[in-house]
């Protein structure tokens, strides 16, 4: 009765869950340990093998050999909870849009978003995830999940476009009014596009790491770690954001004043690449309330680990996209419930 059982629960898990079926028999062969008793009577993987993997095929059909050829079953399509949870794909699958209506809601009560893309866990068929995040009560949370094979104009568009319409559909309206992101030459200008008169804020941290690469591309890395002075130097340029818009050009010049060889390039490099009109107000961040995007590396980092590994199936990203949701859900709903504090969640 225990082998029939025990049979019966692994053919389940191996249709419930996207772990590759060999793990998932590895995991329960483990855990079966806790009582040698019942360890004895766990069936072989070649006994159950076959079940296991017609009951992952009725769950999760073959991948096509095409993106185009996508279709999404219905219950990857919805939220644990059963809310729908795929807003907008179109006609190529070129462009996939995660989100609930709660979600939409929640987005158009806040003013300030944070948008970021991450690549490390995406399906081959993606270039990217893109997502939309709020700060709720301290906390970054993920509210739109966005796969795209493109990181162009036209890709951005079409998913503020989709957004607008959404929101419409509900009776309610996006008004961003601070929109955080990387230094992203596409990025940028949907955004003012989608939303005119919104105040673009490059992060900060992306800032920085995008003048050590140059650091690093000039030669200079060995040096700035380990000679205090070039290190002061570059961290004092670096530093020049949190001055007023105004004063930087002065500051830029009197720390750049005596030095020469690749440390005058960068300082010129700095120049040419950052000082213009348009771009020196994007990453100056003298009046902004939030300067960085090191809540959104932190998130990244969080689902890379949860991941597991590089390059997701499909089908695990999704599930994993809808794990984060339910995650989410309840995290809202205990703020709003008065259930938590900023400090419970910082």
């Amino acid at each position: 009765l225990y082998k029939m059982e025990k049979k019966n629960t692994l053919k389940r898990h191996a249709g419930e869950e996207t772990k590759p079926v060999p793990q998932i028999n590895n995991e329960e062969c483990s855990n079966a340990s806790t009582s040698l008793e019942t360890a004895g009577q766990l069936p072989t993987f070649k006994s159950v093998k076959s079940a296991r993997y017609r009951s992952r095929a009725k769950r999760f059909s073959p991948l096509p050999a095409t993106l185009q050829q996508l279709e999404i079953p219905a219950h990857c399509r919805v939220t644990k909870s059963g809310r729908q949870f795929l807003m907008y794909n179109n006609v190529h699958n070129s462009v996939l849009i995660f989100c609930t209506d709660e979600n939409i809601r929640e987005l158009a009560g806040h003013t300030v978003w944070c948008m970021d893309g991450t690549f490390k866990i995406v399906p081959e068929w993606h270039h990217q995830m893109f997502c939309i995040h709020v700060f709720k009560e301290g906390k970054l949370i993920p509210l739109v999940y966005c796969l795209t094979v493109r990181r162009d104009l036209p890709t951005y568009h079409e998913i503020f476009d989709n957004l607008i319409l959404k929101v419409a559909s509900l009776g309610v309206v996006l008004q961003p009014q601070t929109i955080i992101c990387d230094f992203e030459t596409a990025l940028i200008p949907a955004v003012q596009g989608s939303f005119p008169g919104v105040l673009v804020q490059d992060c900060y941290f992306h800032f920085c790491q995008v003048v050590r690469r140059k650091v690093a591309d000039l030669g200079l890395r060995t040096r700035y770690l380990h000679e205090a002075e070039i290190k002061t130097i570059i961290k004092m340029l670096l530093a020049t954001a949190f001055l007023p818009l105004a004063e930087v050009p002065d500051a830029v010049d009197l720390h750049g004043r005596d030095v020469t060889g690749s440390v005058a390039a960068l300082f010129e490099y700095f120049r040419e690449e950052w000082m213009t009109r348009n771009r020196m107000p994007l990453w100056n961040v003298y009046h902004a309330e939030i300067s960085t995007n090191n809540h959104l590396e932190v998130w990244h980092f969080i689902m890379n680990r949860k991941a597991g590994k590089c390059h997701l199936s499909f089908y695990e990203l999704l599930r994993l996209l809808i794990d984060e949701q339910g995650s989410t859900a309840t995290l809202i709903q205990l703020v709003i419930s008065g259930c938590v504090t900023v400090n419970d969640l910082r």
